[in-house]
């Protein structure tokens, strides 16, 4: 089946959110802020953007540098360095849809638009897998600037799958199609439902690894060559019981707190739309604590669903308050602030 962008625009009114949430985290405090001003997702400041108040059917947003974007689809082209053709295909997978085929060339040094013929599928795949064994294992030695990275938060990826996280010791940036550096970065193995490669996330680091890059979006999803609906980081070897989280760093925490094997689900959006594996038992969500509770209803609808199912499923949410100065917590800050206790006694 080849859906047309006339095909796509309809079944993508009303919930551009959600997908905007799960194809561009950076956006999400703009999300919570709908038509009104806030940070720019890329060139960060106070007040430089901000998204439509008709997002939800437009995908639209404004910055005050480089103007506005009509829909989603320009948004994320502004966003990620894409072309039409791969935020199409990003949209469709999101939405569980088939994406416009190959007679769209691929853009030189990125990944084609997947999902849609073997051919182009093929090429998504040769290009993750040339990406990946670029890459090192997280416990080699050029790994260095994640262990600092990781070691600030409290956190190692020491019995991680070494299948699933790597550091790249020098991967490109682009900002609007030129390269602006090389910086470290995490490579994540995002998976299907099926255990399937789906995409790469990238952290960029800074050189020293004190930090995220200098960058205006340090985390960045390779186009996804099939459904993300499902998918997770699979950072641990799954028992009868398991932990999903949000983020990476969200999800290494979790499991230092509680010592079970928790995945990740890259944002709030993909967390509600989670597929757990066979044979599993008792699911613990451990949920973001956010403003606007995108966190916690994302969390709330998994458990009802995989209670539905015959899976234990408990919400764990950071404790509140949220501090004046944040939109949010997660377990990251409390296993960073756990840890600075133990250390003062």
């Amino acid at each position: 089946m080849r859906l047309e962008i006339t095909e796509i625009r309809p079944r993508v009114r009303g919930r551009w959110p959600a997908v905007l949430a799960a194809l561009a985290p950076a956006l999400e405090p703009a999300l919570a802020r709908a038509g009104r001003h806030g940070p720019c997702p890329r060139h960060g400041g106070r007040d430089g953007f901000r998204l439509f108040r008709d997002v939800a059917d437009t995908g639209g947003g404004i910055c005050n540098t480089c103007g506005a974007f009509p829909d989603g689809f320009a948004l994320l082209m502004w966003l990620h360095d894409w072309r039409f053709p791969q935020a199409l295909a990003a949209v469709s997978a999101v939405l569980g849809l088939e994406a416009v085929a190959g007679r769209y060339p691929p853009e030189r040094g990125s990944i084609p638009s997947g999902h849609a013929t073997d051919r182009t599928s093929a090429q998504a795949r040769r290009r993750i897998k040339r990406l990946w064994q670029a890459a090192c294992p997280v416990n080699a030695a050029p790994a260095w600037p994640l262990w600092r990275y990781l070691a600030a938060r409290g956190l190692t990826s020491e019995d991680t799958d070494p299948d699933v996280l790597r550091l790249h010791p020098q991967l490109a940036y682009f900002e609007a199609g030129d390269a602006r550096g090389a910086f470290p970065a995490l490579l994540s193995v995002v998976q299907g439902a099926d255990g399937q490669r789906l995409t790469l996330h990238r952290t960029y680091l800074a050189p020293d690894g004190r930090g995220k890059a200098p960058v205006a979006s340090a985390r960045k999803l390779l186009p996804p060559v099939a459904p993300l609906a499902g998918a997770a980081i699979r950072l641990y070897a799954a028992t009868s019981t398991l932990g999903v989280a949000e983020g990476v760093e969200t999800a290494l925490a979790a499991h230092h707190l509680s010592g079970q094997p928790v995945w990740a689900a890259l944002n709030a959006t993909l967390l509600e739309r989670f597929v757990p594996p066979s044979g599993l038992t008792q699911v613990t969500i451990w949920a973001d604590r956010d403003r606007h509770e995108a966190g916690q209803r994302a969390a709330g609808r998994l458990q009802v669903r995989l209670q539905a199912r015959g899976i234990e499923a408990e919400v764990r949410l950071p404790p509140g308050p949220i501090p004046v100065e944040r939109s949010s917590v997660d377990w990251a800050d409390v296993w960073l602030a756990t840890r600075g206790r133990s250390q003062a006694a």
